[in-house]
């Protein structure tokens, strides 16, 4: 019996020592945090698409937006909206919130925990009618990984409470899962961003959100479903089920590009948008997917990078639960600016024209589309 004591205060200890020397390197290795008082929050993306056929444009944009007045504390807002023609008349749908986050984990510089608190207001707007607005209110908590100074990858889970239209009180609306970026403009990031000689190179990965063209089709949609907060996030990925009309929301835009040379990049772009109503067993999906070429091209400041590219787009939308299907093409070249603000991060500015095909018509419509929001490079 004391030969087992001994072996357990022996395998105890060890177990002990290698804890407190992985806690040693931990904190060592990440002595300062870099959530400091002062940085900026950023995150956007959207597009604006012109249909010269209809002579009509679909507006896009979502915004987040935060800053630092001590350190580990940000506050902020937040904006998303989108328009579209429903029966040949403007709707649109807006979202206006402000947002207090708190970090946590102040002794490393690359990981944090965070908790926030969200409020504000979600508009649909319809032409010739009365808005109908809705307060709304969503905790929600979540982790942050810089993988370079001045870029985060987020992971985030959250509740949300909407007024009701009949009662005026808040109640429970979905639970939401959420993963995307934050770009934190900080003393650090501008530091590092003179530092560096070379923003990408052969075997880089880019990432961008809001890339494809299929949310830009979802007319008439917000009549039978409405909307919740989920489709009007940054995040280019927002998982949600609804104690609501719609059953679960699901919003996937993510464009992913390989550089096969120092300036050339091919890209992929995914788009899916599924909505699902209780008591409805089919799904309505929008779906999209996007190959296309990049060639950048430097100008005398590194940090100004201008950019030509050819795409195309198949796409598709799924109203199994209306019983129609449609599909759509679009070949389009375009043209564009990145500005970096870190060294892995950059405003990317740009615009597409292009021929749309459906398989439900027989016009082909010219399409303009100017295209905005952060650029990753990894």
């Amino acid at each position: 019996m004391m030969e087992s004591k001994n072996l357990y205060l022996i395998k105890h200890r060890l177990i002990m020592r290698i804890l407190i020397i992985i806690a040693f390197i931990f904190c060592s290795q990440y002595a300062f945090s870099q959530i400091e008082k002062g940085s900026w929050l950023l995150d956007f993306n959207g597009k604006s698409v012109y249909d010269y056929e209809i002579d009509h444009t679909f507006p896009q944009l979502y915004l987040t937006l935060g800053y630092l007045p001590t350190d580990f504390l940000a506050v902020g807002i937040k904006y998303g909206g989108m328009g579209y023609l429903t029966d040949g008349r403007n709707r649109g749908t807006s979202l206006y919130s402000i947002f207090g986050r708190y970090y946590m984990n102040p002794s490393s510089k690359n990981f944090h925990f965070f908790g926030q608190l969200e409020g504000g207001l979600l508009a649909e707007y319809l032409q010739d009618a009365e808005t109908i607005s809705r307060w709304y209110f969503a905790p929600s908590a979540g982790m942050s990984y810089e993988v370079s100074p001045g870029l985060g990858l987020e992971v985030g889970l959250g509740i949300t409470f909407m007024e009701s239209l009949n009662t005026g009180q808040l109640r429970y609306e979905n639970l939401s899962f959420s993963l995307g970026w934050m770009a934190t403009i900080s003393s650090r990031s501008k530091e590092a961003l003179e530092e560096s000689e070379q923003f990408f190179g052969r075997g880089s990965i880019t990432l961008s959100a809001g890339s494809t063209l299929n949310n830009a089709f979802n007319q008439g949609l917000g009549n039978t479903l409405g909307f919740t907060e989920t489709e009007l996030r940054a995040n280019p990925i927002n998982i949600s089920n609804s104690s609501g009309e719609r059953g679960s929301v699901s919003k996937f835009d993510l464009s992913v590009g390989f550089f096969l040379s120092d300036r050339t990049v091919f890209n992929i772009g995914l788009g899916v948008i599924n909505f699902s109503e209780l008591g409805v067993s089919n799904a309505t999906t929008f779906f999209a997917i996007a190959p296309g070429l990049r060639y950048y091209i430097p100008l005398n400041s590194e940090r100004l990078l201008l950019f030509a590219q050819g795409n195309y787009e198949f796409g598709g939308i799924n109203l199994s639960g209306f019983g129609t299907e449609t599909t759509y093409q679009f070949y389009s070249g375009g043209a564009g600016v990145n500005y970096m603000i870190g060294p892995s991060v950059a405003i990317e500015v740009g615009t597409d024209f292009g021929r749309l095909s459906w398989d439900i018509i027989d016009e082909r419509p010219y399409m303009f589309n100017v295209f905005y929001g952060l650029r990753l490079f990894m």
